[in-house]
């Protein structure tokens, strides 16, 4: 599926390219509040719902498992500020809509990642001191884990179609409800996969389709969990995407959030073409950053992969040969972006039984490789080098499940003034395509 967006009008400045790198965890990878593998995200009708996660297997968007952070932190070089301070923290807000490869099914929905962890240098960079190029991150869980999720304060988000959100640290990770409270509700069970959901006073709107209804309450457990709102037919009737609906009657307690991830047959693009994001953070939590407010920022625009990318994004070999993922192939179409991006990440843990695009934790090893390339063609080589990470982590313990992210970015970053550490934030804003590879 393809969204035409207009070109940037904003080109991304030397300083701001500077400081890409530094703090790309796994921007834009569609993973829901609570869920590290699109588990109850939407991420396909048969797992809408379980769990009430909301990103990721159990994760949401960004993962309350430590895999989901891992990496943000500044690379060498990546200072600023004058202050001779060395950076504390990285910091990313990751804007997306998001499809996954191979599951049309699926649709694609807004994705928003928040993820701010300590500084982590890498194991491998292909130009060290440089922004752009691939960087590689081995994590032992026991040994040297990814460094956890961090609060910095609420994040505001506005300039989308649907209105501005805010998100806030919740449970170990970022969630942006729009809106919530309780109310009689009643469940009607739909004959495609599909349940009504009547909430007393629940006040849902146009602007909440493609966004994810949270319900607790019910006595069915069928009827509880995070569903996406695929239609709203009324001011407090939404439908959702809830195949184990069962008809029933409850006081509920809900939340609509947003930024959860695809939404099976969204009808529309949740970053419209025109729009101009601008990210704000009102500093808390931690208080690792006092900077301005980022942007706007003019969204990468849709991109079709080529045949032989998107076979690839299911299929990442694990020989150490070096690998090409791109949209400029023949038939093909890469959008109008600042940057291209390509975020690949590993784990070892028990996948049995999980959904086909959960990220469980890992037992023993993690890798994680960003590669990022400005202007272009729109491809990106990942180097053998970066490669043979994922084969000595599969060759100590077997890589269970491998989730690839291909994105095309619009970009705006901002750093800690003088006398704070000269800590940086990235906010990308885009369109980008998942795949899941299970060796």
């Amino acid at each position: 599926m393809i969204y035409r967006m207009r070109p940037s009008r904003s080109p991304i400045c030397r300083r701001a390219a500077l400081l890409i790198t530094t703090a790309l965890t796994v921007a834009g990878c569609c993973e829901n509040p609570e869920d590290d593998g699109l588990e109850g995200s939407g991420g396909a009708p048969t797992s809408a719902g379980s769990g009430g996660s909301g990103t990721s297997g159990g994760d949401g968007g960004a993962s309350s498992s430590s895999s989901a952070s891992s990496s943000s932190g500044v690379s060498e070089g990546d200072g600023g500020a004058g202050s001779g301070l060395a950076p504390t923290h990285g910091g990313l807000v990751s804007i997306q809509d998001i499809s996954i490869a191979g599951a049309p099914q699926a649709g694609h929905g807004l994705s928003v990642q928040v993820l701010f962890t300590a500084a982590k240098p890498p194991s491998y960079e292909e130009s060290p001191g440089q922004p752009t190029g691939c960087k590689g991150w081995v994590h032992d869980a026991q040994d040297s884990p990814p460094p956890p999720l961090t609060d910095q304060g609420v994040i505001t988000i506005s300039g989308l179609a649907g209105g501005p959100i805010a998100c806030r640290f919740q449970n170990g990770s970022y969630v942006c409800p729009t809106h919530d409270g309780s109310g009689q509700t009643s469940v009607t069970a739909g004959e495609t996969g599909t349940a009504a959901y009547a909430v007393g006073g629940a006040m849902f709107s146009a602007a909440d389709v493609g966004r994810t209804l949270r319900v607790d309450g019910a006595a069915v457990g069928g009827n509880n969990g995070a569903f996406p709102i695929v239609a709203v037919e009324s001011s407090d009737v939404a439908i959702v995407v809830n195949p184990n609906a069962t008809d029933e009657a409850f006081v509920a307690s809900y939340t609509v959030l947003a930024g959860v991830g695809p939404v099976p047959g969204n009808p529309s693009d949740p970053i419209a073409s025109g729009d101009e994001i601008v990210v704000g953070i009102e500093p808390g939590g931690s208080m690792a950053f006092t900077v301005p407010d980022l942007g706007p920022v003019a969204a990468g625009e849709a991109f079709a992969l080529d045949e032989a990318s998107l076979t690839l994004l299911g299929a990442v070999p694990l020989d150490g040969a070096p690998m090409t993922l791109g949209c400029g192939g023949q038939g093909e179409s890469c959008g109008a972006a600042q940057g291209t991006i390509v975020r690949i990440t590993s784990t070892d843990g028990d996948i049995q039984g999980a959904s086909p695009f959960a990220m469980p934790p890992p037992a023993d090893k993690q890798v994680e490789i960003q590669c990022i390339a400005l202007g272009g063609d729109g491809s990106i080589t990942v180097p053998a080098e970066a490669m043979q990470l994922l084969q000595e982590a599969h060759q100590a313990t077997s890589i269970t499940r491998i989730r690839t992210a291909f994105m095309r970015e619009g970009v705006a970053s901002a750093t800690n003034t003088a006398p704070e550490p000269p800590n940086t934030v990235h906010a990308l804003v885009g369109h980008g395509i998942l795949g899941f590879t299970s060796p």
